[in-house]
């Protein structure tokens, strides 16, 4: 059983309600637009938890894992909850929930570093450092099995898994760094531990 994906899906979906819908400053006006569609950062959980490097450099450390916890839009979330729930159940079902849990951790960390430290991120959000690590070591392993087809997961859910990967490239110059750096991170842990 997914342990870690499903554990993983169930908060950053309740995060990305209460953040959107519910813990919103009265002093902040957000649109039901920005609430259904677009997306805000203006929650109290957004402010608390997304990647800043000056917030990091002046000992807010956590941001460089929590950010993964927080999503801007339906289609942000979705995608990413999408994503986790394919690669997360592929590489759960052959390493157990500890190691694509560390895989995971390592992962956001990793780009968290470099996003917060070389390319100097103002403000940062999303599961998607973790799951381009995951990505990385679906690659490894399937390498090591020989196939794509060494999981559970249908064929139709490795092609979305596809197009979420290379969409994911597409979308902007920031956003393809931060998932670059969490493929680094997925290659690193993923020898390590397959």
């Amino acid at each position: 059983m997914p342990i870690f994906t499903l554990m993983f899906c169930a908060i950053i979906v309740l995060i990305y309600i209460l953040d959107n819908f519910i813990i919103i400053p009265k002093t902040e006006t957000v649109t039901l637009k920005e609430k259904l569609w677009s997306g805000h950062n203006k929650g109290y959980i957004n402010h608390a938890l997304h990647l800043s490097e000056k917030k990091i450099k002046s000992g807010q450390v956590w941001r460089l894992v929590s950010s993964s916890l927080l999503h801007i839009g339906t289609w942000h979330i979705v995608s990413n909850v999408t994503a986790t729930l394919i690669v997360g159940y592929a590489v759960e079902s052959q390493l157990g929930t500890a190691k694509t849990t560390l895989c995971y951790i390592v992962s956001v960390l990793i780009s968290g570093l470099y996003m917060a430290f070389v390319y100097k991120l103002h403000e940062g959000e999303g599961a998607s450092t973790g799951i381009y690590g995951l990505i990385a070591v679906f690659v490894i392993l399937a390498v090591k099995n020989g196939t794509v087809f060494f999981s559970p997961v249908p064929t139709i859910a490795l092609i979305v898994l596809a197009i979420y990967t290379v969409g994911g490239m597409l979308v902007g110059k920031a956003t393809a760094f931060e998932h670059i750096s969490g493929f680094v991170g997925g290659l690193l842990t993923g020898l390590v531990l397959c």
